[in-house]
This record gives structure tokens, sequence and C-alpha cells, in this order.
């Protein structure tokens, strides 16, 4: 019964990722964010994910 689960489990991880790849799925990463409480950006400014999980470049990282 564990392995079904697993197998199961699986092929929902790979529906996923090839919906996502295939761009049959969309994420919208500003309404997720909102959702979640992490985000407060309006309609008109859009979300740049990569600098707000890295940071921004330009400022000091304070490790000098």
């Amino acid at each position: 019964m564990v392995v079904l689960r697993l197998l199961l489990l699986g092929l929902l991880l790979v529906g996923l990722a090839t919906g996502v790849r295939q761009q049959w799925l969309q994420i919208h990463w500003d309404r997720l964010l909102n959702d979640l409480g992490a985000g407060a950006l309006g309609d008109d400014e859009p979300f740049d994910f990569n600098q707000w999980l890295i940071g921004d470049p330009e400022s000091p990282s304070g490790l000098d």
C-alpha cells in the first residue's frame, strides 16, 4: 500500500512539473505571496521573485 501511495505521489509531481514546463499551468507568484501574507504589492507593480529570494545585488551584504 505504501508503494502505491509513493507511485501516485510521484506521478502527481511529474504531472505538475510537466504542466508548468509546458505552460499548461501558470504560477502567479505575486498572488500566491499576497495570499500567504508575504507580499504587499500593488497590481501595477510586477513582482521579481529572484530579487525577493536573493535580495538586491547592489546593496551591501554586511559581510566585510
